[in-house]
């Protein structure tokens, strides 16, 4: 797959009001048009995805373990900074796992700790419980 190709892919999926494409373009400036709901967070991502996986032209391949490995640094900011808002939370959260449906896999595990043994999980759901004193 190649970079446009990737960008293009996340582009359908998220939306784009989100990753707004400039399809005439054929280099990375101006690729991304400036309309993006948040335009700074999505060009760090797609610069960082062109950067990881060393491409020169939006026509060089991608792999999804440089793609993953380029965009962690920025995950991790946008979730742990307390300025984060909602919308760009989500969006980064979208971004990852449509990266993951679009390489057609799973996200990679930020550490081996994280692993378990079963394939599958159950989602319970509890109710909240007023305490009274």
């Amino acid at each position: 797959m190649t970079f446009r190709e990737l960008i293009e892919q996340l582009a359908k999926r998220i939306g784009q009001h989100q990753l707004p494409i400039n399809t005439a373009a054929t280099e990375l400036r101006g690729f991304i048009e400036t309309g993006a709901v948040h335009y700074g967070l999505v060009s760090q991502v797609v610069i960082a995805i062109y950067s990881g996986n060393r491409c020169r032209r939006l026509t060089d391949p991608v792999t999804r373990d440089a793609s993953f490995e380029s965009i962690e640094p920025i995950r991790l900011t946008v979730l742990r900074s307390p300025k984060t808002d909602v919308d760009a939370y989500v969006l980064m959260e979208s971004m990852c796992v449509e990266l993951a449906n679009v390489f057609n896999t799973t996200q990679p595990l930020a550490s081996p700790a994280n692993t378990s043994k079963t394939a599958h999980g159950r989602l319970y759901a509890f109710r909240r419980r007023l305490r009274l004193s």
